[in-house]
């Protein structure tokens, strides 16, 4: 054979494994219906072997999916001139396809002392808020990463080192949101044989040799022992294995949603679980509960020892209550546990003239001087006529504290604030919001429930104010 026919022959092969490669996307875009509805992709470009390979696949297949393609840059100046030299290069890129290109910095190490993290995950973090950013700006479908089958082995082993649950342990989310990654199902080695054959240049990030970096440590260091002394198609192996998991994954989120929708409520102060239904589910499933409650509703960190607590709660007294993180706590009530957020500042005192209406919140309270005292007083909810005859001008508005006493209309002596609350069975969440009207240092109205016996109309009245909650 000359060497003419040699590489003819040699051509061949490249260009059948070249056609292969770019079918296995095709199929894997196809299975997971991932540019469904997808008529503009943003790619995040990174200059990188991986997502110069997003760039030209998807450059050349555009006419194919009827795309219109943009590409982003996250510079996340972390390696001086080399960084910059990532950003001109992937510029050059798209205008050499047309491509519209956008890019923007962020300063990874500044919000990582900041928030205590890993520079790693500070990167992660800033560089999709940033693509998210640019995707709403372009009016983008989909962000587009090229993440590979090595990462999601990388990201697998970590999550597992770290002692994640499933969550972790399924790998990278095919789809997530608007992000899809279409590369997960061919290989780093693959891809960059492509590119040289193509004689496709692309960057070298240095810092990927840096060991320090946990995920450089098990790429550089355990992963490649694990594929020479133990199984060679560990990549392959670890992404069938969280396909299995991530539908296993998908049968539980399943289950618990339906179990939510019968046992927790919510508005928008309060989740509220009712805790007679609880107790028919195994503890497995309690902590499935509360972790979807911490992490999709309230969007806070969820830990074994809040799942502890959670469970004690279940059958602790009325009035129990448990801190937990970013201000919530939750308190056991008759038939029910409510999550609430509370806050740690001291309310200040509000001052209301006669004749004012003050917002706070999603409420209004009214307070307005009649020209005539009515013959009949109808009794609305939330609506008090009292006498203003020692009335200040100014009154004021504040939480009720301990040992705030009124004296109930009808009642010769005091009673104690916490004492009616407790009377009236107002719940544990909802008592600390409690509000009375002050005239100088004597309670009026505890707003919305009870008016003082010492302001009420009488034959002598000769002037009244409309109190009114809205």
């Amino acid at each position: 054979m000359s060497f003419l026919q040699w590489q003819i022959k040699e051509n061949k092969f490249l260009m059948k494994h070249q056609k292969t490669i770019e079918q296995n996307v095709i199929k894997y875009i196809k299975r997971h219906n991932l540019l469904f509805g997808a008529k503009k992709i943003l790619i995040a470009l990174s200059g990188g072997a991986d997502s110069v390979f997003a760039l030209h696949f998807f450059y050349k297949y555009k006419k194919k999916y009827n795309l219109d393609i943009i590409a982003a840059h996250i510079n996340h100046n972390l390696r001086g001139s080399e960084s910059d030299q990532d950003e001109e290069f992937c510029r050059k890129i798209c205008k050499n396809f047309n491509i519209s290109f956008f890019t923007s910095g962020v300063d990874v190490k500044k919000f990582a002392k900041t928030n205590k993290l890993s520079i790693e995950e500070s990167a992660r973090i800033l560089r999709y808020q940033k693509l998210e950013q640019i995707a709403e700006n372009t009016k983008s479908d989909v962000i587009v990463t090229a993440h590979n089958i090595n990462d999601n082995t990388e990201t697998v082993l970590l999550n597992i080192v770290s002692g994640a649950g499933i969550d972790g342990i399924s790998g990278i989310p095919i789809k997530r949101g608007n992000i899809i990654r279409p590369f997960l199902c061919i290989s780093k080695e693959e891809i960059k044989n492509y590119l040289n054959n193509l004689k496709i240049k692309y960057r070298e990030d240095s810092s990927n040799k840096n060991i320090e970096y946990k995920r450089n440590y098990l790429r550089n260091k355990i992963i490649p022992l694990i594929k020479n002394e133990m199984n060679p198609s560990l990549d392959k192996v670890i992404l069938s294995s969280t396909e299995v998991i991530k539908n296993q994954k998908k049968v539980l989120d399943y289950f618990i949603s339906t179990i939510i929708n019968e046992v927790v409520s919510q508005n928008k102060t309060n989740v509220v679980i009712k805790t007679s239904k609880l107790k028919n589910y195994p503890e497995s499933v309690l902590g499935e509960i509360f972790k979807f409650i911490f992490q999709k509703i309230i969007n806070i960190e969820y830990s074994f020892n809040n799942f502890v607590e959670l469970k004690e709660l279940i059958y602790s007294q009325t009035g129990t209550k448990i801190n937990l993180s970013k201000g919530y706590a939750a308190i056991r009530e008759r038939g029910r546990i409510v999550i609430s957020k509370f806050g740690n500042k001291k309310i200040d005192t509000i001052n209301i003239a006669i004749g004012e209406t003050i917002k706070l919140g999603e409420k209004r309270i009214i307070v307005k001087k009649l020209k005539n005292i009515p013959q009949r007083i109808n009794e609305k909810d939330n609506t008090e006529i009292i006498s203003a005859d020692k009335i200040n001008e100014k009154l004021t508005i504040r939480k009720w504290k301990a040992g705030d006493k009124i004296q109930p209309l009808g009642m010769k002596g005091n009673k104690k604030i916490s004492d009616i609350l407790t009377d009236l069975k107002i719940p544990s969440s909802e008592r600390a919001n409690k509000l009375v009207l002050l005239n100088g240092n004597d309670i009026v109205w505890l707003i919305g429930l009870k008016i003082s016996e010492k302001y009420k109309i009488t034959s002598k009245t000769k002037s009244v104010i409309k109190l009114c909650l809205k």
